[in-house]
């Protein structure tokens, strides 16, 4: 019986791009951000992204869908976490006002690229992945 790619297939490659825009845009600005140029760089963030769209994507070549969504959740959620840790400083510049002007747009791109990942991967967890021809 020939089975059909479903919805969660392709949420799972749309959060796996995602990931994927999320890695290089953060390695392209050198994770400086707002007026007082906080550094909030770490490799670890853009190889967490990067992986999981590698890995959501050989996951998916290889018909094992549900590991695919799964990495690249997981690994989306991780560089979250990292980066959370990376930009609190940051964070708390713009919350006391030392940085007048207010979040960077440079910080929400990248915040929203990799929140965007991790919850349409999270909806291509549970999301059905094939259906009966």
């Amino acid at each position: 019986m020939k089975t059909k790619k479903a919805f969660g297939v392709y949420a799972t490659l749309i959060a796996s791009i995602l990931a994927l825009a999320a890695g290089i845009y953060f390695q392209m600005i050198g994770g400086t951000f707002g007026a007082t140029r906080r550094v909030c760089y770490d490799l670890s963030i853009v190889l967490l992204l990067v992986g999981g769209a590698v890995l959501s994507c050989l996951f998916t070549a290889l018909k094992r869908y549900g590991l695919a969504a799964a990495s690249v959740t997981a690994l989306s959620f991780a560089a979250l976490l990292s980066f959370v840790h990376k930009c609190y400083w940051y964070v708390s510049d713009v919350f006391v006002a030392i940085d007048e002007k207010g979040f960077d747009q440079k910080f929400i791109i990248f915040v929203a690229l990799a929140v965007a990942s991790f919850v349409i991967g999270e909806i291509a967890i549970y999301a059905r992945k094939t259906k009966a021809a």
